[in-house]
C-alpha cells in the first residue's frame, strides 16, 4: 500500500490507479509483490510516464505482462544485469512517435526489465562500490576520481543506456570514458587496462534475441568482475531502489570524454604483437575467408585487422551494418545452425 503521505501528494489518476491495482491483487490477477513493486517505482519518480504504462496494462487487462515485469526487481547478478527492453506487449506511452515495425520510442516499463530505472541502479551501485574502493586503495593518489570505460553494442536502447550510465557515473564522481560509437567486449577489456580504469562496463545480451539487452561489468583487469569485488557491487546495486540521486556538487563532479579510433588504433597494435608466427600469417595468403559480424560489433576491428595482416576476405555486405533487430539472421547467435 501507498503511505498516507504519499497518497496525498498523489493526483487523482494515480489514486484510480492504485485502486485498479488493488482490486486486480483481490481478484488474483496480479501478483501481491507485482503490485509491491508497481507502487515502488510510481512512487519514486515524479513523471507520469509510468502510470501512464501501468494504467494502459490494467485496463487492458495485460496482467500476465504486469507480472512479467513487475513480480521482482531485476536482480544484479555476478555478470550484471539482463532483461528485456521491449516488452511482449508495447504500450502507446511506450511506442511514443515509432511506428509499428519501428523500435518503441522509449524501453519497456518495469522493476525486472532493463530500461532507464534498472541502468540507474546499477551505475549507481557501481560507482558506490568504486569509490569506496578506491578511497581504501593505498596506492592511489589521495582524492584522485575513480575511472570507468563504458562500451555499448548496437541493440536497442545500447546507446541510450551507455550514455545515461556515463551521466549518473560523472554526476556521481567518476571519470566516464565513453566509446563513440559500438565496440565490441574484448575492446572494452582492453581499453579499461590501457586507460588504467577502474572498471567497465558493456551495455550488451550478447546473443540473446533482440527484445533483450544487457549491462556487464568489468573491473579494472579487464575481466568481468569476480569476487570479492562481485559480491560487493551486488549488494551495493540491489540495496539502491530508486533510480533518482542527488548529483554531487559541480567541483566534485567527474568527466566525460568521449573515445574512438585512437583506441581502435592502440588495440590493433597491440593484437599485431600477440601474433605467435608471423611468418605463416605471411604464407597465408591462399586462405580463402569469409566473414560476417551478424549485424554486431565485431567489424570494427575484424576487417581493419585482416586487412593489415593481408589478408584476402569476402565480407557477407547483407550482415554488414549494424541493426538491432538482427533481420537477416534467425537467432544473433553464431554457434547455432542456420538454414
Amino acid at each position: 500500500m501507498f503511505t498516507a503521505e504519499q497518497l496525498a501528494a498523489m493526483p487523482g489518476d494515480v489514486e484510480k490507479l492504485n485502486s485498479k491495482i488493488e482490486r486486480a491483487v483481490a481478484d488474483g490477477q496480479l501478483m501481491e509483490s507485482a503490485a509491491k513493486n508497481i507502487r515502488a517505482l510510481l512512487a519514486g519518480t515524479s513523471s507520469d510516464f509510468y502510470s501512464r504504462v501501468v494504467d494502459e496494462l490494467v485496463v487492458t487487462a495485460k496482467w500476465s505482462e504486469l507480472n512479467d515485469r513487475f513480480y521482482q526487481t531485476l536482480v544484479f547478478g555476478t555478470g550484471g544485469l539482463r532483461g528485456r527492453t521491449i516488452g511482449k506487449v508495447v504500450t502507446t506511452a511506450e511506442r511514443g512517435n515509432s511506428r509499428e515495425n519501428e523500435r518503441p520510442q522509449f524501453p519497456c516499463v518495469g522493476t525486472n526489465a532493463m530500461n532507464f530505472f534498472n541502468i540507474s541502479r546499477a551505475t549507481q551501485g557501481l560507482v558506490a562500490y568504486l569509490q569506496d574502493f578506491v578511497g581504501s586503495t593505498e596506492s592511489r593518489p589521495t582524492g584522485e576520481r575513480p575511472r570507468i570505460v563504458i562500451a555499448h553494442d548496437p541493440r536497442f536502447f545500447s546507446n541510450e543506456f551507455a550514455d545515461l550510465a556515463a551521466k549518473i557515473g560523472a554526476e556521481n564522481g567518476c571519470d566516464a570514458f565513453v566509446f563513440d560509437g559500438p565496440r565490441s567486449v574484448p575492446e572494452l577489456s582492453f581499453a579499461v587496462r590501457h586507460l588504467k580504469a577502474n572498471a567497465g562496463i558493456v551495455i550488451t545480451a550478447s546473443h540473446n534475441p533482440p527484445y533483450d539487452n544487457g549491462y556487464k561489468v568489468y573491473f579494472s583487469d579487464g575481466a568481468q568482475v569476480i569476487d570479492p569485488h562481485a559480491s560487493g557491487i551486488i549488494t551495493r546495486v540491489n540495496a539502491i531502489t530508486s533510480e533518482t540521486f542527488t548529483p554531487l556538487p559541480k567541483d566534485r563532479q567527474g568527466n566525460t570524454t568521449m573515445i574512438g579510433e585512437e583506441i581502435d588504433e592502440a588495440y590493433m597494435h597491440r593484437l599485431e604483437t600477440l601474433i605467435l608466427d608471423p611468418q605463416m600469417i605471411r604464407e597465408a595468403k591462399s586462405l580463402r575467408i569469409i566473414y560476417t559480424p551478424l549485424h554486431g560489433t565485431g567489424s570494427v576491428i575484424i576487417k581493419p585487422m585482416l586487412k593489415r595482416l593481408g589478408f584476402d576476405f569476402n565480407v557477407v555486405q547483407e550482415q554488414d551494418r549494424f541493426d538491432g533487430r538482427f533481420p537477416t539472421v534467425k537467432s544473433p547467435n553464431p554457434e547455432m545452425a542456420r538454414r
